[in-house]
């Protein structure tokens, strides 16, 4: 049913739903954001949206968390040096981040959206560090944009070969579900093995 809502929240307000759909998305929905990606691909076969400009829409969604991303960790590092505790938790986050890009360089960024978690890490870490935006945006955004591409067109493809979009959507809500049950399930079951081991 949510799949349902969102497509008539788009059919109603265009590219900006598009937007906020996908910009709220990578926060916050249950599914891997992968599955947004391969989404808008799919969308952009239909009358509802147009290739181009769907594409560029759910890129700035990317640019957005990122740069929102950013920010917190720029301002959590900014807040942790006007407190000046040198033993500040915040302070200690920011130096590992550093260490990791001194380490790494900015290979952290140039792979971080290609893995979960560390796409929503390295943005905020590199933010901590004090590396300039213009910096941050020039490679991460590069890797952004690979990202989206890749599945973007997977959707894109698959999209172009859908006949009946009613039943596709039937079928793809129960199939997240159905990998949302074996998420939980399998994340139940490790928690039960770890408690035993505690107890052994």
């Amino acid at each position: 049913m949510e799949m349902l809502i969102f497509i008539d929240f788009i059919r109603q307000y265009g590219y900006i739903a598009l937007f906020f759909i996908v910009a709220v998305g990578l926060f916050f929905f249950p599914v891997p954001n992968e599955v947004l990606l391969m989404s808008g691909g799919l969308l952009a076969t239909t009358k509802l949206l147009d290739p181009f400009p769907t594409f560029l829409i759910i890129f700035s969604s990317i640019i957005l968390h990122g740069t929102i991303l950013y920010v917190i960790g720029n301002a959590v590092n900014q807040h942790a040096n006007f407190e000046k505790k040198s033993q500040s938790i915040w302070q200690s986050r920011a130096e590992k981040g550093r260490e990791l890009l001194d380490q790494y360089g900015l290979k952290a960024a140039s792979f971080s959206y290609f893995f979960p978690f560390i796409r929503h890490a390295v943005p905020f870490s590199i933010g901590m560090s004090g590396i300039s935006y213009r910096f941050f945006a020039m490679v991460g955004f590069s890797s952004a944009f690979v990202w989206l591409s890749i599945y973007f067109f997977i959707g894109y493809y698959y999209g172009s070969s859908i006949k009946d979009w009613n039943s596709f959507i039937q079928n793809l809500i129960y199939t997240l579900f159905a990998l949302l049950a074996i998420v939980i399930v399998v994340q139940v079951l490790k928690r039960r093995k770890q408690r035993q081991r505690r107890l052994l």
